[in-house]
């Protein structure tokens, strides 16, 4: 007879959860997808019917790589139009290999191409375009005498250089501490909301540690061209021969029909938007082996290579609590996930709930869950106006952008990009971990060697010298050699060009042209709405004004470059003279909001002999400072609205003290065009 087991009632388990989960596993029964019913022997005959005029399945390309080859089919529609070739179709199907010659010559001549690594790169995205269009893969012969073309001809007609002549920065801890320094507590550049400047934090730390891509963290996804030309190369999933064409169309049967549209490209949604969700982040709480303390740890699972679905290569990266708070990415994480209420748990609602919760009963650790309705929201979002956005991720551009002018602002020489930080963790990890280890860090095939090729550090990090010499090495001198830091100026900003500068520039040549068009076309008169001229004139504007922000980002850059290469100079010659070399005093954090003061202080101000406790005290303090920090928004310096608003006011008598107060408040809002705190003078 078999023993009845007695089941125990689960530990502080609600009541009427046993309710809760039948109903969820009636709704995952539900959503499960139905497989598509079997083929019958009639179908199967259609369908070999149908498959016999096949002649060429296409690769499965990424969204991305099908918008490069429509890139590339946009400037071969171009060349056979401007050239008067004939159809662009016809000509790609019977190329020759003085026609593919020619089109890289035009390619060269229209368009700017700097680099031979720029044309190299079109030259594959075009033998893509042809075999998507021919169904065959371009002859070999061909390819290799376009390429020695390219090489003997074109790039020293075109003066192409060399690709990445300029060198591989590559970033450390120390460039990390500078630039989450210079964010929170330096940059005076404003936000929409505050909340940005805590997921860039994010996102700087979390490329430094895992060398991850952006397109894992942010939306880096292009638009797809709105001509048409996706549908028209990738409609099909196949290349069909010239008569299978004609027996597709005659197919006009309900199977026939059916069984045609498998062959026809399918429009697949990920489900989610393409970035950092919420699903992807472990957090639990766990119980230290060591000193049985129950500490907060967080997992980040990346699924696919560059952001696309085709590549899944699951690598999951785990992350411990940092004792400088600065470089903690679980501090920010749960602040992120405080402000936007996405724990499970309605009881974790500040930083002390989440950091003091205990590991209960045998196990080793306590997941912190997540709401079902923010499994799949991006954990860095776009901020439109002064709104959070509530599912869109953050942009890709956005962060580009934010990270390289926090890096000038900062002093360094170049601005920084996301494949910095990458090529840091690389060379952090190669050498310390086994090369099976950093491979799968980075996502890499060790078949291809892929990170001696593009990542690693060209400087040699190893002092050879006194090695030879069998004299000590010099160790840190060669940590400081081997990373961006050593070129840094705090002294320079992202705009350091003198007035005298701008003063003295003699105008562009072209410029002056089309303005004398413009002036010619406008006949003396201010308004042009419903002027004869009208487009032209407008067309004139807008390419007057692209290029005088060309030329000033020009003066910008030059004057950097030509700053950061004479100024030893000037020291080497000041110090000849006799000079006095001028003290460089740290600048004082000086912040309107108070958050961000303290958090800032905080952050950069740690001291080391904080105990364990204190260190916690102060880890919860700051997570707390960042929620509240991210519904803030800086409205700028009250310095810089006083030296603004004095000589307004200087004109008036003021008899009252409030009168001037409330007048240069309400001047500021109608200069800002936003609200914020009143400024005292």
């Amino acid at each position: 007879m078999a023993t009845a087991i007695t089941r125990q009632p689960l530990a502080h388990a609600p009541p009427e959860h046993h309710l809760d989960f039948l109903q969820r596993f009636i709704a995952k029964e539900r959503e499960r997808a139905v497989k598509p019913a079997p083929l019958s022997a009639e179908e199967h005959a259609i369908n070999r019917k149908q498959l016999r005029t096949v002649r060429f399945v296409k690769p499965k390309y990424s969204v991305e790589t099908k918008i490069n080859v429509t890139g590339i089919f946009r400037k071969w529609t171009r060349y056979c139009t401007v050239n008067k070739i004939g159809d662009w179709k016809a000509t790609i199907q019977n190329l020759a290999r003085e026609t593919t010659m020619d089109f890289f010559l035009f390619i060269c001549g229209n368009y700017k191409v700097k680099s031979w690594g720029t044309s190299e790169e079109y030259m594959r995205q075009f033998q893509q375009l042809y075999t998507t269009v021919t169904g065959r893969y371009m002859d070999r012969n061909d390819s290799k005498e376009v390429y020695k073309y390219h090489h003997n001809v074109l790039v020293p007609r075109f003066g192409l250089r060399a690709p990445n002549v300029d060198g591989k920065p590559v970033l450390n801890v120390d460039s990390l501490r500078v630039i989450l320094t210079f964010n929170i507590a330096y940059d005076a550049s404003t936000f929409a909301l505050e909340r940005h400047r805590i997921q860039l934090a994010g996102c700087y730390q979390i490329l430094c540690y895992t060398g991850a891509r952006p397109a894992e963290l942010v939306d880096s996804q292009r638009k797809s061209p709105k001509d048409g030309s996706i549908e028209k190369l990738f409609g099909s999933k196949v290349v069909q021969s010239t008569d299978g064409d004609d027996e597709l169309d005659g197919a006009t049967d309900e199977a026939s029909q059916n069984l045609a549209e498998l062959l026809a490209q399918e429009t697949t949604k990920r489900g989610r938007p393409k970035a950092l969700c919420y699903e992807d982040i472990f957090m639990m709480i766990v119980r230290h082996p060591v000193t049985g303390n129950s500490v907060p740890v967080m997992a980040i699972k990346f699924i696919n290579h560059k952001g696309a679905d085709n590549k899944p290569r699951p690598t999951i990266f785990f992350f411990t609590p940092t004792r400088k708070l600065i470089f903690c990415p679980i501090m920010v994480i749960i602040a992120l996930a405080l402000h936007d209420h996405a724990f499970d748990a309605q009881s974790l609602t500040d930083a002390s709930r989440v950091f003091n919760t205990k590991v209960w009963g045998p196990t080793q650790s306590t997941p912190l869950r997540w709401k079902e309705s923010m499994l799949k929201v991006p954990v860095f979002r776009r901020v439109r106006g002064t709104t959070l956005s509530a599912d869109e991720a953050m942009l890709y551009s956005k962060l580009n952008y934010d990270m390289g002018r926090q890096s000038l602002d900062s002093g360094h020489e170049k601005p920084w990009t996301p494949r910095f930080a990458r090529r840091g963790a690389a060379n952090a990890v190669n050498g310390d971990a086994p090369d099976t280890v950093r491979d799968q860090m980075m996502r890499h095939h060790p078949r291809f060697a892929t990170f001696y090729s593009a990542y690693l550090n060209e400087i040699a990090r190893f002092d050879i010298q006194n090695a030879f010499l069998e004299e000590e090495k010099q160790n840190e001198l060669f940590r400081m050699f081997a990373h961006v830091s050593l070129s840094r100026d705090p002294r320079a900003v992202r705009d350091m060009v003198p007035d005298e500068v701008w003063a003295n520039t003699p105008p562009d040549p072209d410029i002056v042209a089309l303005e004398e068009q413009r002036a010619a076309l406008k006949q003396g008169c201010y308004r042009i709405e419903g002027h004869k001229d009208e487009e032209e004139i407008r067309n004139l504007t807008n390419e007057i004004r692209t290029k005088r922000a060309e030329r000033e980002k020009r003066i910008v850059k030059e004057y950097r470059e030509y700053f950061f290469y004479h100024r030893p100079t000037w020291d080497i010659e000041a110090q000849a003279r006799g000079g006095i070399e001028e003290e460089y005093e740290e600048p004082a954090i000086d912040l309107a909001i108070p958050e961000r003061a303290r958090l800032a202080e905080i952050l950069c101000c740690q001291s080391g002999s904080w105990t364990e406790e204190e260190i916690l005290q102060r880890r919860i303090e700051a997570v707390d400072l960042m929620v509240t920090l991210c519904e803030k928004k800086e409205t700028g310096k009250a310095s810089v609205l006083r030296q603004s608003l004095d000589p307004i006011l200087s004109r008036f008598s003021w008899k009252r003290p409030n009168v001037r107060t409330v007048l240069a408040t309400s001047i500021y809002l109608l200069g800002s065009g936003h609200f914020g705190g009143v400024v005292q003078l």
